[in-house]
């Protein structure tokens, strides 16, 4: 028969402890980093420079962030033999990043918007406003890739192991979370055109 606990501690245990920590931080970050920015951005100096909406409407746009972090915990329990890493960051990272990307588009609204990145002027030319919201999540997949693999490098160098010196690892994990960021996305798109 079927156990659910036993299938969990075993999918959760393939990779070495230090990244069962980091899978957990992410999720952390995920849940906490933006609003974190949100609160930064209403101190009184940076308040006209991307403002954003109340904290009434952070609230009803959170579940932008528990999606987030679910679907970071819910790739992360795939075993090793169905999907390799880079399908877990494509899948699992790339779609993460296209919420936590969509959370900050509606509270900052840079749709209306009136701070330093807003996309006002294309309201109502649709394939352009889709193009700049595209635009935008290349520029924030790249620092969210760049963040989590710094943190890799680190976590491996403390814990002494051996690197690809080449690089290419950390540049195929780069760029499997840039193209599921923009397969997300657009998937959030589409479901929103629909709604």
């Amino acid at each position: 028969m079927f156990d659910p606990l036993a299938y969990l501690l075993e999918n959760i245990s393939w990779y070495d402890p230090i990244y069962n920590i980091a899978w957990v931080l992410f999720m952390v970050y995920a849940l906490t980093l933006p609003p974190l920015l949100l609160w930064i951005f209403k101190l009184p100096l940076l308040r006209d420079v991307l403002p954003s909406r109340p904290w009434a409407f952070q609230r009803e746009t959170y579940a932008h962030l528990l999606g987030a972090a679910f679907v970071i915990f819910s790739f992360r329990l795939i075993p090793y033999w169905i999907f390799n890493d880079k399908m877990l960051h494509f899948l699992g990272g790339g779609i993460a990043i296209a919420l936590v990307y969509e959370y900050f588009a509606l509270n900052f609204d840079l749709a209306r918007g009136r701070g330093i990145v807003s996309l006002r002027p294309l309201a109502g030319n649709k394939p352009a406003l889709l193009a700049a919201n595209l635009l935008l999540l290349v520029l924030f997949a790249s620092f969210f890739s760049v963040f989590s693999e710094l943190y890799e490098f680190v976590s491996k160098y403390v814990m002494g192991y051996q690197f690809d010196s080449s690089g290419f690892d950390t540049w195929m994990d780069i760029l499997a979370n840039l193209a599921g960021a923009l397969v997300g996305y657009l998937g959030i798109w589409l479901w929103k055109a629909n709604r």
